[in-house]
């Protein structure tokens, strides 16, 4: 317990040690004076969606998939989930901030969600406990969230193109998404999507991250690189990996920690499973 708080305590510092500023990713090719929803940016997302088929993905009921985390290092004490790098089934409803997981490979059947923010567990009994647990009402949706990015973006009230920028060889058409204004500020998120000119693909995103469960610096933002393509029965599209990383874009192997996709499947379980307390109001995509 010393040796993990003393873990924590150093990322801290490591993080504190950066420039208080709060994180702008606006490029200087964002013209402030063209329309908030600029219709390059709508096109390229438009692009992503039909290319990936993520229509079907937003039409279904609600969909799982396969997944592992894994953290290494000094980064490993902000691991949100109660194990390392264990298989999880993982459970949402699309477009919304309901979802849930549970380990396919212990003994222990515990159940794990969150319904519109709210944290809580399911024992092996069936007993259904609410309690406040900040990091996996903030990582649970965030997951969702970056598997869902396009279609999450798509709607965004500001979503503006923010240039060309070439990395590692290849050209990439920038699309910029945020809520309220322009400026930077700490009630909502930006985000830059990384679209390969080639081919179409989301290949990388940058985002800040105001809501943070951990006591970071408003200047920190992450970024995730998209690695590798699976299809699903129904068509989909999604990525298999997404290299988590802090700040600006690195090789895979400078990664904070590692999400890898598999086995997505639609309508296999049943939408009520999602919400056990039925007095809890359903946000949808609204994170207010």
């Amino acid at each position: 317990m010393k040796q993990r708080f003393l873990l924590l305590v150093s990322l801290i510092v490591v993080l504190v040690v950066q420039s208080c500023k709060i994180a702008d990713l606006r490029t200087s090719e964002l013209n402030p004076d063209l329309p908030n929803r600029e219709d390059k940016a709508v096109q390229l997302l438009d692009g992503v969606i039909k290319k990936y088929r993520l229509d079907i993905l937003e039409a279904s009921k609600n969909y799982s998939f396969k997944a592992t985390d894994d953290w290494k290092g000094l980064y490993a004490i902000a691991n949100p989930f109660p194990k390392d790098n264990e298989l999880m089934q993982m459970r949402f409803r699309p477009s919304s901030f309901d979802g849930q997981f549970n380990y396919l490979k212990t003994r222990n059947k515990t159940i794990f969600g969150v319904q519109s923010f709210k944290s809580y567990k399911i024992n092996e009994e069936g007993k259904v406990s609410f309690r406040r647990k900040k990091s996996i009402s903030f990582t649970l949706p965030a997951i969702q969230y970056f598997f869902e990015l396009p279609l999450r973006l798509r709607n965004a009230p500001i979503l503006k193109y923010a240039g060309v920028q070439e990395f590692e060889n290849k050209t990439y058409d920038l699309v910029f998404a945020t809520w309220d204004k322009l400026k930077p500020h700490k009630e909502h998120d930006q985000y830059v999507l990384y679209i390969d000119r080639e081919s179409g693909d989301l290949s990388f995103a940058s985002y800040t991250v105001r809501g943070m469960y951990l006591p970071v610096p408003r200047s920190v933002f992450g970024s995730i690189r998209f690695d590798g393509l699976n299809k699903n029965e129904n068509g989909i599209t999604y990525p298999r990996k997404l290299y988590i990383q802090l700040n600006k874009l690195k090789k895979p192997e400078r990664t904070l920690h590692t999400l890898t996709i598999s086995d997505l499947r639609l309508n296999g379980f049943p939408l009520s499973s999602l919400y056990p307390d039925k007095n809890i109001p359903y946000k949808g995509d609204s994170k207010l």
